[in-house]
């Protein structure tokens, strides 16, 4: 846990040389000794085409900016940016770069809301899931008039297949250019035809450990179909003691935390999540399974990220799932810092019960945060670990 830090003067920013200028960036959240930088080489491309850009826009629209490098140098060039985003951890970067380099502050429109229309230029960093694109796609071809200029980069690994082909459909004829950096941009002009029919943003799947049918946004975990992980720690609830308050930590569409209030562990649930849509599905879902007047009373949400933002009463457990993946990496960092947020907020007595591959080793960081922790259940892919503070 020794390099999990979230104080964000803990790490020495690293110099971003970009068309725009010179810059201070930091990932966030941030850790020590950190060795990725907070921009790519597809962020470098969308800056250098904003400079070839005549007229100079006055407006941008950037999507899916991961730390803040694209609203960073847009801002502080004087381009007023609106960051269009699913993740209460990009806003973080957005707004801790933007200050770190004196920069004017970003608008933010969660996923879930519809961006202003008729910006100059929309920069969009290509997201990794397919039916997010499409949905981002369909929101952005209804803002842009005819002409305007939406600029799409990506990694050439990490580039999905088919992705001239949604540009075409949604906005117009792409121009792929030449690659640099490891990456490739786009660009596309709104085309005059109509906007095609916008696709059904959720999609359903019958959950039988609830009995109904689960909604999940594009960019919520396992939106197919209950994942395997979930799946084991939802068959350990029974030997867990029955609360008042309980937390679904990293909570995606629910699952695990409807779970409880369903099976009578818990008397009300908060679901956390740092994706809009998670929570958003997760509401819904809420909804579905509880009458209205009962999910109002039973139910509450919090965006942000993990913990951090806790102010209500200490819950007296808290389950967790946690996300094994940095974007694209593989990465354990995420589940460790959860960790901590848990031991950090539970009352005296209370118990985190968490899943994990067996294949991330969280001892040390539960042995950190907890005075005591166990291996509930385990099997050849999982192990559900039980912690008390």
């Amino acid at each position: 846990m020794s390099e999990t830090v979230d104080s964000a003067t803990a790490v020495t920013p690293q110099l971003c040389q970009t068309p725009l200028g010179d810059f201070l960036l930091q990932r966030y959240p941030t850790r020590r000794k950190e060795l990725l930088q907070a921009w790519c080489g597809a962020d470098l491309l969308l800056l250098e085409a904003v400079t070839q850009t005549l007229p100079r826009p006055a407006s941008a629209l950037v999507v899916n900016d991961e730390h803040g490098a694209l609203c960073t140098a847009l801002s502080a060039s004087g381009i007023a940016t609106t960051l269009w985003t699913d993740s209460a951890l990009a806003a973080h970067a957005a707004a801790l770069n933007t200050a770190n380099n004196s920069a004017p502050a970003v608008d933010v429109v969660w996923s879930t809301e519809r961006p202003p229309a008729a910006p100059d230029i929309v920069l969009l960093r290509v997201p990794k899931q397919k039916a997010l694109l499409r949905q981002q796609l369909a929101t952005i071809a209804g803002l842009l008039p005819a002409g305007a200029l939406l600029l799409a980069a990506a990694m050439d690994k990490h580039t999905p297949k088919g992705l001239s082909e949604e540009l075409q459909h949604w906005v117009g004829t792409p121009h792929r250019e030449h690659g640099q950096y490891k990456a490739h941009l786009w660009r596309t002009q709104r085309a005059a035809e109509p906007v095609p029919a916008a696709p059904e943003p959720g999609q359903n799947y019958v959950c039988e450990a609830l009995g109904i049918p689960l909604y999940a946004l594009p960019n919520v975990f396992s939106r197919e179909g209950l994942d395997i992980g979930s799946r084991f720690l939802l068959d350990q609830l029974p030997a867990l003691r029955p609360v008042t308050r309980a937390v679904d930590l990293a909570c995606g569409n629910g699952v695990i935390g409807l779970a409880a209030l369903q099976a009578g562990l818990a008397t009300t649930v908060w679901f956390c999540d740092e994706s809009a849509q998670a929570i958003a599905s997760a509401r819904i879902n809420a909804q579905r399974l509880l009458a209205p007047t009962t999910s109002q009373h039973k139910t509450h949400f919090l965006h942000g990220d993990g913990l951090l933002d806790w102010s209500e009463q200490a819950p007296e457990l808290i389950l967790c799932n946690p996300p094994f993946h940095a974007q694209h990496t593989v990465d354990d960092f995420v589940g460790r810092r959860l960790i901590l947020q848990a031991a950090q907020v539970l009352a005296p007595g209370g118990a985190l019960c968490l899943v994990a591959n067996r294949h991330l080793d969280y001892r040390s960081a539960l042995q950190t945060g907890f005075r005591q922790w166990r291996v509930l259940a385990e099997n050849r892919k999982f192990r559900v670990y039980l912690a008390e503070r």
